[in-house]
């Protein structure tokens, strides 16, 4: 039974693409849904902002944010959340929530360099191969 819900999912997820969300349109995460990196420190200098994109796509299913392995955040969609790191190579991750439906599918990661003092923006898309965590691109400010 659980295989055949994964597949009813995974089909109603192929084709389909998000609406990208402006940064400033987002809405921030709840607070009680953001787990970890959020006091700006004398070593944790560099900020990274995450925006989930919205639309139908996924909208059933939350996603986690991980910062060097670590949970940071639960992300829904139409979302945005900022995070304090130390600056230099760090590692970002994003996969589903693991709550009903939305569970089993592998964790995306993506490499970055961080500035100190500076602030880095991502973007969590989605399409038919799944979710995906890339630089931030401002789609003409929709």
């Amino acid at each position: 039974m659980r295989i055949l819900i994964a597949a009813v999912v995974v089909a109603m997820l192929a084709g389909c693409a998000t609406s990208p969300m402006s940064a400033r349109d987002a809405k921030p995460v709840p607070s009680d849904e953001l787990y970890a990196f959020q006091s700006k420190t004398q070593n944790a200098t560099s900020r990274i902002t995450v925006v989930r994109d919205g639309g139908f796509v996924g909208s059933g299913c939350d996603l986690v944010l991980y910062i060097e392995g670590r949970r940071a955040a639960k992300i829904g969609p139409g979302q945005r959340a900022s995070f304090y790191v130390e600056p230099g190579p760090v590692n970002l991750g994003t996969g589903l929530a693991e709550s009903g439906l939305c569970a089993g599918a592998a964790i995306r990661t993506i490499s970055a360099t961080l500035k100190p003092g500076g602030e880095s923006q991502f973007r969590i898309s989605g399409d038919m191969g799944g979710f995906f965590l890339a630089p931030y691109v401002d789609y003409g400010g929709r």
